[in-house]
């Protein structure tokens, strides 16, 4: 399976993809001016993963940012889509599979 590879918010930190390949797009820009425009967030959102089938999307940050992503995926009718989340411990992305739940 080919993946996207998507950054929630850009800007937060560099991230290099589990391909080992430096993650170089994201959903939303360095500022988001109003994290709170929950209807804006997930236009936003929906514009960028409506063409998208399969996605890993890592995050790195804001939560109703995360949240307008999630709706919009369903909602673009995304087939696969794995959360990647930053370990600490380990310096790696740990996978999150939430397909079943679109």
């Amino acid at each position: 399976m080919l993946y996207a590879h998507i950054g929630l918010c850009e800007g937060r930190h560099e991230i290099t993809r589990d391909d080992g390949k430096p993650l170089t797009e994201f959903i939303f820009p360095q500022i988001v001016e109003n994290p709170m425009d929950f209807i804006s967030n997930f236009e936003t959102a929906y514009g960028a993963l409506e063409p998208l089938l399969e996605v890993k999307l890592y995050i790195t940050g804001l939560t109703p940012c995360l949240t307008a992503t999630l709706l919009a995926a369903e909602k673009a009718g995304v087939d696969s889509l794995i959360l990647m989340h930053y370990d600490r411990e380990s310096g790696k992305y740990i996978p999150q599979d939430v397909s079943a739940l679109l």
